[in-house]
């Protein structure tokens, strides 16, 4: 499945090094008026590769771009916009959360069968008790289900589930928490709205209908749209063949936001998910995270739901529970990427790395430059060029010591 336009991003140290990098857009089709723009632009095009084209510039040659093309009629203009004026802040129901910082969704699972190990149960003041802890421990969401992803576990009655689903949210809300339905049946999505929640978080990938999306438009709720390969809880009967498992997963995600955009979700409702270990191999969950930020091509919040998830085993041997350390180094690296949202177990590590990772990623010069006490140089210290209480030499401006 091939994308109508796909944006490669520079890696952020080039971004950081060059405010003016250059982006790599892919064009599928259109290519007589993606010709005509490019000429009166005085840009190169790369048609080598029938009915595509390539064009390389940074945002305001881009933006240039998407004028012209917007004059010749063509409809990669509205695409090229929607990437070029990204989404700054995640509206959920009744607030937003601004993305120019990271976003950490604690998973909160009301089930004894977790595949880490972490489910608390059906007992809604322990439920409570943990979702406590996820908070003080920095979480801005939590995530709450109550049936098992595994594909060899049982699929749950809906009404049931719901139950159980609405009184644990109802408790959640009361208690201040802002809460995040992790379901893909419309019964369960719907109870859990009318207990509070503020989204939706549906693992189906619209695979059966829009039944839970419809739910969170209706309520003016959040909503991720979560790449699914195939319905939940089932594993393909062959295993999927992609000739370019991000390419092919962007091209998804292309179709399925026009479904998103038909059941009444706005952009700024609407974050995607990658779907890591959902119908790919771990060597294309891999992949995928190696270019993750491709999925930026929409201009919507993207969300990376990879805590403790099965390619971690295949890289390093541990099993779930001893996965956070890779978790966290994950979470950094797609922090880097353009990601910001995270749904993870240990939510304390999540914060302490990407703290690390946007103080590197998204803080530009002077953003911990020096100020009173600063100086870690104490009095009395006895290295030879510091025998005294001050610095030899002044600190270069804008620079700690």
């Amino acid at each position: 499945m091939r994308p109508s336009l796909r944006v490669v991003p520079p890696g952020f140290g080039m971004a950081a090094a060059e405010p003016e990098a250059p982006y790599a857009v892919h064009f599928a089709g259109d290519r007589e008026r993606l010709q005509l723009a490019t000429s009166a632009l005085g840009l190169g095009i790369d048609l080598r590769e029938p009915d595509m084209a390539a064009v390389w510039g940074p945002r305001p040659v881009l933006e240039g771009l998407a004028a012209k093309l917007e004059e010749l009629g063509s409809p990669h203009a509205g695409r090229l916009r929607a990437f070029l004026s990204p989404v700054t802040a995640w509206r959920l129901r009744k607030r937003e959360l601004p993305l120019d910082r990271p976003i950490v969704m604690g998973i909160l699972n009301l089930t004894d069968d977790s595949f880490s190990g972490d489910g608390v149960g059906r007992d809604i003041g322990t439920a409570c008790a943990a979702a406590e802890r996820l908070r003080a421990a920095g979480a801005d969401i939590i995530d709450v289900g109550a049936e098992s992803a595994r594909a060899d576990r049982p699929v749950l009655e809906a009404e049931a589930e719901a139950e159980v689903v609405g009184r644990a949210v109802e408790a959640l809300v009361r208690e201040g928490h802002v809460v995040s339905s992790d379901t893909y049946k419309p019964a369960v999505a719907r109870a859990a709205l009318a207990a509070g929640a503020e989204l939706v978080n549906d693992i189906s990938g619209l695979t059966l209908g829009t039944g839970a999306a419809a739910e969170a438009a209706a309520a003016g709720a959040g909503y991720v749209l979560n790449y699914s390969y195939t319905v939940p809880k089932r594993r393909p009967d062959a295993p999927p063949v992609y000739a370019d498992v991000v390419t092919e997963t962007v091209g998804w995600m292309e179709a399925r936001l026009e479904e998103l955009w038909a059941c009444g979700l706005e952009r700024a409702q609407v974050a995607v998910d990658p779907g890591i270990a959902f119908g790919k191999s771990h060597d294309e969950d891999l992949q995928m995270l190696r270019r993750v930020g491709e999925l930026g091509t929409f201009g919507l919040p993207v969300l990376l739901a990879h805590s403790r998830k099965n390619f971690i085993g295949s890289v390093g041997g541990l099993p779930p529970a001893e996965r956070d350390l890779e978790t966290h180094v994950v979470s950094a690296l797609a922090f880097a990427q353009g990601v910001r949202i995270f749904r993870v177990h240990d939510v304390a590590g999540a914060r302490r790395a990407l703290g690390m990772a946007e103080a590197i990623a998204a803080r530009g010069p002077g953003a911990y430059a020096p100020g009173e006490g600063s100086w870690p140089w104490r009095a009395g210290a006895s290295a030879a060029h510091m025998t005294r209480a001050e610095p030899a030499v002044p600190p270069p401006p804008g620079q700690r010591w």
